[in-house]
C-alpha cells in the first residue's frame, strides 16, 4: 500500500485512499488517512470547515475541499499507536438521514460487489419493486439517463467511488415500459422455471399424501 503525505496547517498524515469529483479533482467524497491521533483528526476538521488541506500524489499537489453532502466519518486505533479515519458520504450508509432519498453512493474495491451493492441502495430508496436479477440491467439503464450516474475519479488507491441521483417517476416508467415490451433480463425472473429450474417437471419426485 502506498502513502501520501496530506497537511493541514503545519501538520501531517498519511493518505491510503482518496476519491474525488471526476470534474473537480478537488472535492472529497472518499479518504482514508492515519498518523497521530491529533493530526488525523485536525486535518478532518480542517476538510469539514473549509479550511483547506493538502496532499502530494506523484509530484502534484492537490488541494482538497469538502463536498455539498454530510460525511461519516469512523475511526479506530491501530496496534502501533496510531490511528487509522475514513471519511465518506452518509448517502453510502443504509437507512441514512440524507433528505434527498433519490440519491445515493457506493464504495467498492476493484469492482467486487458493486452491483449488489448499487441495488441494495436502489431497493432501499424506491417503493418500486425490484428484482435482484435486475441489477446489471438497471445499471445499464443508469448509465444511459443524464446525470443519474457519476463515476468519481479514483487519486489514492484501489477503491471506486460513483454517485447516483434518479427520478422516482422515470424509474417507474422504465420498469413498466419493459415489463410491458417483455424485456428478457426483466421478466426472466417472472416465467416458471419447473421444479427442476429449467421449465420442465421431475417427475421423480412423489408428494406425500
Amino acid at each position: 500500500m502506498r502513502l501520501y503525505p496530506i497537511h493541514a496547517m503545519g501538520i501531517q498524515a498519511y493518505c491510503s485512499a482518496l476519491i474525488v469529483d471526476p470534474d473537480d479533482s478537488e472535492t472529497v467524497y472518499f479518504m482514508s488517512i492515519a498518523g497521530y491521533q491529533v493530526t488525523v483528526k485536525g486535518i478532518i476538521a480542517n476538510l469539514l470547515e473549509n479550511y483547506g488541506i493538502s496532499v502530494e500524489i506523484d509530484g502534484s499537489t492537490h488541494y482538497l475541499t469538502r463536498a455539498s453532502l454530510g460525511y461519516k466519518i469512523q475511526m479506530r486505533k491501530l496496534p502501533s499507536g496510531l490511528v487509522h479515519a475514513v471519511l465518506f458520504p452518509k448517502i453510502a450508509l443504509p437507512k441514512n438521514d440524507e433528505e434527498n432519498q433519490n440519491r445515493f453512493f457506493v464504495l467498492a474495491q476493484e469492482g467486487d460487489g458493486l452491483l449488489s451493492l448499487f441495488f441494495r441502495h436502489l431497493d432501499e430508496k424506491t417503493e418500486i419493486p425490484l428484482h435482484p436479477s435486475w441489477d446489471r440491467w438497471l445499471w445499464k439503464n443508469f448509465e444511459e439517463q443524464e446525470g443519474w450516474t457519476l463515476e468519481l475519479q479514483t487519486l489514492v488507491g484501489s477503491y471506486q467511488g460513483y454517485l447516483f441521483e434518479f427520478n422516482h417517476k422515470r424509474l417507474h416508467d422504465l420498469v413498466s415500459d419493459a415489463i410491458r415490451s417483455r424485456t428478457p433480463e426483466v421478466i426472466g425472473c417472472m416465467e416458471w422455471k419447473g421444479a427442476n429450474g429449467n421449465g420442465e417437471l421431475d417427475f421423480s419426485k412423489r408428494v406425500s399424501g
